[in-house]
């Protein structure tokens, strides 16, 4: 049995409610979904890389670390941590 899915490739992104819920709404506004919303982005950012990539420029997030914390930066076991 063939998956309707089979040629698509699933992206997760996770992002502060605060900014999905503005972003939400000014799409909910316009009649516009999210799912369409992130499409269209992916097709101009292979358009055109550098005149969309120039677009977000202000509001590229800044790097995360990636992997676990290295052992001299993690909680020591039985540690409260801050609330």
């Amino acid at each position: 049995m063939n998956s309707q899915h089979a040629d698509t490739a699933a992206v997760t992104v996770r992002t502060g409610p605060e900014v999905k819920e503005a972003a939400t709404r000014v799409l909910d506004r316009r009649k516009l979904q999210m799912r369409a919303f992130i499409v269209a982005c992916l097709t101009a950012l292979a358009a055109d890389p550098d005149a969309f990539l120039a677009t977000l420029a202000p509001h590229w997030p800044a790097p995360k670390p990636r992997g676990r914390p290295r052992r001299a930066e993690r909680q020591p076991r039985g540690a409260s941590r801050p609330s």
